[in-house]
């Protein structure tokens, strides 16, 4: 019986620890009309609509993943400040500190960030203005 929980926990840790391979760019191709219709409505009606942290995609909107998305807004006051709001679109949430997502940001702050780590290289891309694809 140890062994087969044994096997079984690899074999989880396996699936669950390692990352899928997404291909970002089909993603945005295929998604983007969507993804800037949501990030446009969650700007309009922020919290009346939404809540600052995790969601759930809308039943209508057809993203391809499950994961859901999380709004950050850095306003020192509860609720979203559409002025400089991230808004995170997960594609692989991953397990512990793993991610695959593509963002959007308005807040100057985070741009820079985000700047710095495309120009440093590795597994982040600027899409387009505002738009980041991330694989952490």
């Amino acid at each position: 019986m140890k062994k087969l929980v044994y096997i079984a926990l690899i074999f989880f840790l396996n699936t669950s620890c390692g990352s899928r391979k997404i291909d970002w760019k089909k993603e945005w191709s295929e998604n983007r009309f969507r993804l800037e219709k949501l990030k446009n409505d969650i700007l309009e009606k922020g919290d009346l609509k939404y809540q600052s942290g995790n969601n759930h995609f809308p039943d209508e909107f057809g993203y391809p993943f499950d994961d859901g998305f999380s709004i950050n807004s850095y306003n020192g006051h509860i609720g979203i400040d559409t002025k400089k709001t991230t808004i995170t679109f997960y594609m692989d949430r991953g397990l512990l500190d793993h991610y695959s997502a593509i963002v959007f940001t308005n807040d100057s702050t985070v741009i820079a960030e985000m700047d710095a780590n495309v120009k440093n290289g590795g597994n982040d891309f600027k899409i387009k203005e505002n738009w980041y694809a991330v694989n952490d």
